[in-house]
């Protein structure tokens, strides 16, 4: 018995161990996953982070990850690291003007462009995505 809790606590600390958070260096490792909404905020006023904050809730719900990008940082959701080269990445593949928002869909294509953050605007079209009413069912 003692041999198996052994070896039991042992295999528990491998696996652990193996569980170690990935850089994100660019979105493919979120595709299927998640969706994911971008905010280019020009100034640092943090007011599209403190949106997302007050709907934390309705946001893990549609299994989204936020970034919000700002000056030289980004702000997130996002559990694991950032790599120092994602601001970059992202503004030259998502081509990202000052106050622009996008949403991508779990299946890595741009879904909706906005010129604003409207987070009404984006559930609904989250909520309307073929893939969101089979998950609302079940």
């Amino acid at each position: 018995m003692k041999y198996l809790l052994t070896l039991f606590l042992c295999l528990f600390s491998v696996i652990a161990q193996s569980q170690e958070r990935v850089m994100l260096n660019d979105l493919s490792s979120l595709k299927w996953q998640h969706r994911i909404i971008i905010v280019s905020e020009p100034q640092a006023n943090e007011r599209a982070a403190q949106v997302f904050e007050q709907k934390a809730a309705e946001i893990a719900e549609r299994d989204v990850i936020w970034l919000v990008i700002t000056g030289q940082a980004i702000q997130t959701n996002y559990a694991g690291d950032l790599s120092a080269g994602l601001r970059d990445t992202l503004l030259t593949q998502y081509a990202l003007d000052d106050g622009e928002t996008i949403l991508i869909g779990k299946d890595g294509g741009t879904k909706v462009r906005l010129n604003t953050l409207d987070l009404n605007a984006l559930f609904s079209a989250i909520d309307a995505m073929p893939m969101r009413q089979s998950e609302m069912r079940n």
